[in-house]
């Protein structure tokens, strides 16, 4: 079995890395090769997955590959194979499939055809890496390809304002998700001392739970929580639903697979595998139960009153994952399963006939209108249900507490810091790096460790860096170079109470240097060709400057740690070297984490998407 999964998760490597090799125009050679593997794909995973029904039904482990190995760190991809693998990886292959073939067409004689099957494939390989994980490190992997091919999808019309400002919005949601998960796979690294294989996860977790003390019990709810958080993001649970509308800017081929059928069950699928976990206390079942049955009401009143089939759509798979997480809490999984498949197939049925059906509700609206229809809420007084009707036509004004409250409190913070953009306090940051490099790296000072106090000045200094890079208006460039001294700075906050290695430091800098020489370059011959990179609005500059646009893409993502550059495994030997005791650092490199994909990918959305500020570009229009 082991080897039938690794050709399951290669199959779609080989074809995302031999795609480039066509043309945009070549379409059927493109799109044969993305048929070809969804094909192989199905045929695999319903092979094993009978295999499995008929045969042992034993559960399946085994680790593959061994990337880093040390006395506080192992990283390995390990794959994992049960009813819930099976379950999802046999959904997920024929969706792929089907709506392969409808892409086909769909996006036949588009600009982007090669690039949007490209993507398609960055998040099949996400997708497989998640489903098949044997240990958190691999569903991490899964995780973030999954959420940087929901980006590019997303604003896939990347010559449009709102999609692209879209993306940026339902980024900064996955950001919270993804710090969830970081922090709770890092709680699990202290309490089992060890890394934790999915199939030893419910025997050690119920053992240990009742051998220790109310202090280790504390710390499983804690985790419990933070499971619960990523999963209720990554689901567009409440209060998390505004993004799921917001994401449906991109295609309607890939808004039926990401949003409508298998992204936004992500959140069921990782409650269901941590489920020994959040389940051996009565409150984090209280709390799931809580998120979805709100989310089913609200979402369900929210969706019957919007204007757009996509949005109506959304909504109701959002409350229909509601109810999924209450079903997955009362223990009822196999439920669960069956609930999640019907869903997932409807939704993307849903979407992909959402053009012809909307031209038979108009007609049907136009011809049998009824006035005098009641509505279900029709018994209540008429100033309640007049409330209750504006308060879901603004969606419970979700986007503006999250906009007014949390993501504007922060921007404040960072413009408030407005004196490091000085020339005098870019020499001090830089000496102050100097600093650190050389007596924590260089040449150690043990006396230095003493000193506490000084690792919280450097978290707190990472922090505001980023906000400041994140806030930016007028320089791309220095823009880059404040998210360079933060990511040092954070860095050096770790190593004030650990000693790093030479070849963990050579991990962590070699991604990171090459990735910000190779970024500053291209922002250089950018502002150089265009004599504009401003951070202030859209430019659009990879229509004129496309091979720019692709570097600097690749830069920002190994930049941000994406697991294409050894920067990946730098970030999590850093985060797994936080002392458990250590709060007030980790929280402040947690928000560190946040806004750092936020901060670098705005430069690039900001500098190379948008509609072209050069007016002989066809440019679309902004739409309300």
């Amino acid at each position: 079995m082991q080897t039938t999964l690794i050709f399951l998760l290669i199959c779609p490597i080989l074809g995302f890395l031999f795609i480039p090799a066509f043309k945009n125009h070549q379409e059927k050679a493109v799109s044969g090769i993305v048929i070809c593997i969804c094909t192989i794909s199905v045929f695999i995973s319903v092979s094993i997955a009978i295999s499995f029904l008929f045969t042992s039904q034993n559960t399946f482990s085994s680790a593959v590959l061994s990337i880093y190995n040390s006395k506080e760190f192992h990283f390995q991809i390990e794959l994992y194979y049960d009813y819930l693998t099976a379950v999802y990886s046999i959904i997920t292959s024929i969706l792929f499939f089907v709506i392969s073939l409808f892409s086909k067409f769909y996006m036949h004689r588009e600009s982007g055809f090669k690039r949007f099957f490209q993507h398609l494939l960055l998040f099949f390989i996400g997708l497989n890496f998640l489903i098949l994980s044997g240990n958190f490190e691999t569903l991490f992997l899964g995780w973030e390809i999954v959420g940087i091919s929901s980006f590019l999808l997303i604003s896939f019309f990347r010559d449009r304002y709102l999609p692209v400002k879209n993306a940026m919005k339902v980024l900064s949601f996955y950001r919270l998700g993804d710090i969830a998960l970081i922090l709770s796979v890092w709680f699990c690294h202290h309490l089992f001392h060890t890394n934790i294989s999915f199939n030893d996860l419910a025997p050690s977790m119920g053992e240990l739970v009742q051998e220790n003390s109310d202090g280790f019990r504390a710390t499983v709810l804690l985790v419990s929580l933070l499971f619960i958080l990523a999963a209720a993001v990554k689901s567009a649970q409440f209060p998390f639903s505004s993004w799921l509308p917001r994401a449906m800017d991109g295609p309607t081929v890939s808004s039926a697979l990401f949003y409508g059928s298998l992204s936004v069950h992500i959140g069921v699928f990782l409650l269901l595998r941590t489920y020994p976990i959040w389940s051996v206390a009565l409150t984090p079942k209280i709390f799931v139960i809580s998120i979805g049955l709100i989310t089913a009401i609200v979402s369900s009143l929210i969706g019957s009153v919007q204007a757009t089939a996509k949005t109506q759509i959304a909504y109701s798979s959002s409350s229909q994952i509601g109810l999924m997480f209450i079903e997955i809490a009362l223990g009822w999984h196999t439920l669960a399963l069956i609930h999640f498949s019907a869903n997932a197939l409807l939704r993307a049925y849903q979407l992909l006939v959402s053009p012809s059906i909307m031209t038979y509700l108009t007609h049907e609206v136009y011809f049998k209108y009824n006035p005098d229809k009641k509505s279900v809420f029709a018994f209540l007084p008429k100033s309640l249900y007049k409330g209750l009707y504006i308060l879901c036509i603004k969606e419970f004004n979700m986007d503006f507490i999250w906009h007014h409250y949390v993501w504007r409190s922060f921007k404040v913070i960072g413009k408030s810091f407005h004196i490091l953009r000085t020339k005098i306090a870019q020499i001090i940051l830089f000496i102050l790096v100097l600093f650190g490099v050389l007596f924590y790296i260089i040449q150690p000072q043990p006396f230095l460790k003493e000193y506490e106090f000084i690792s919280w000045i450097y978290s707190l200094l990472s922090l505001i860096l980023i906000l400041v890079a994140w806030t930016e208006r007028r320089y791309s460039i220095r823009s880059w170079f404040f998210v360079a001294y933060s990511q040092v700075f954070f860095m050096l906050a770790i190593a004030q109470d650990h000693v790093f290695a030479l070849n963990q430091l050579a991990i962590y800098f070699s991604g990171l240097t090459g990735a910000f020489f190779g970024g500053w370059w291209c922002l250089s011959m950018v502002k150089e060709a265009e004599n504009n990179t401003s951070l202030n609005t859209f430019h659009g500059h990879i229509y004129e400057h496309p091979k720019f646009s692709l570097f600097f893409l690749i830069c920002s993502l190994t930049m941000i740690g994406f697991p294409i550059s050894p920067s990946f495994i730098g970030f999590d030997i850093l985060f797994s070297n936080i002392q458990m005791n250590h709060y007030f650092p980790l929280i402040i490199s947690a928000l560190t984490f946040v806004f750092l994909e936020l901060a670098v990918l705005r430069i690039y959305a900001r500098v190379f998407l948008g509609p072209h500020v050069k007016n002989y570009h066809e440019v679309a229009k902004r739409s309300s």
